[in-house]
């Protein structure tokens, strides 16, 4: 069986067994509105507990979702995201770099604490801001997975077949994940 559908009809039956109201308000991402719950998706840092309850939240709003995964894949984050990316990447620089002025409590060998005091900040900020935009574009090949639908499996299928793309690996465990099942 799919898992999309057995992930489907598990939560179709939580919610249609007694007491399922309970169940269902314990799902905070499950009445969000679309755009809100693809922005969560894509930008989230959830704990173990509820990456199940957000998978629901997706696979149930699925078809509203794929075009916002859709774009997001195509043109990744938005550039107040990146800037903001930026920003934040640019402080924990600072913050970092006035660390290394007092090295001794940071557990560092003189070969590592040397390559951090010649890490530029240019670098250490581009870095982040390109991990940043590899894990959103990565999560939006997942929720492709989860909202289903024929074009969002040919996206992941091209993604997996491309070995020179930094999302290859994604996407086919993505896929084997979905042949598993």
């Amino acid at each position: 069986m799919n898992y999309r559908i057995a992930l489907l009809a598990l939560s179709l039956l939580l919610f249609s067994l007694p007491g399922a109201s309970v169940a269902q308000e314990s799902n905070r991402f499950i009445d969000l509105p679309v755009e809100i719950l693809a922005e969560t998706w894509l930008t989230r840092n959830c704990g173990v507990d509820d990456e199940p309850l957000l998978e629901i939240a997706v696979t149930r709003q699925g078809s509203a979702l794929q075009p916002l995964f859709i774009s997001a894949w195509r043109e990744g984050p938005p550039d107040a995201t990146l800037r903001e990316t930026r920003e934040a990447a640019s402080a924990r620089f600072e913050r970092n770099r006035s660390a290394l002025d007092d090295p001794e409590g940071l557990g560092l060998s003189t070969e590592n604490l040397e390559r951090a005091r010649n890490q530029t900040e240019d670098a250490y900020v581009s870095r982040a801001v390109d991990s940043f935009d590899i894990g959103y574009r990565s999560q939006a090949l997942r929720g492709l997975y989860f909202a289903g639908g024929d074009e969002g499996r040919q996206i992941l299928e091209q993604a997996a077949a491309d070995a020179q793309s930094p999302f290859s690996s994604a996407a086919r465990i993505v896929l084997e994940r979905d042949n598993a099942q």
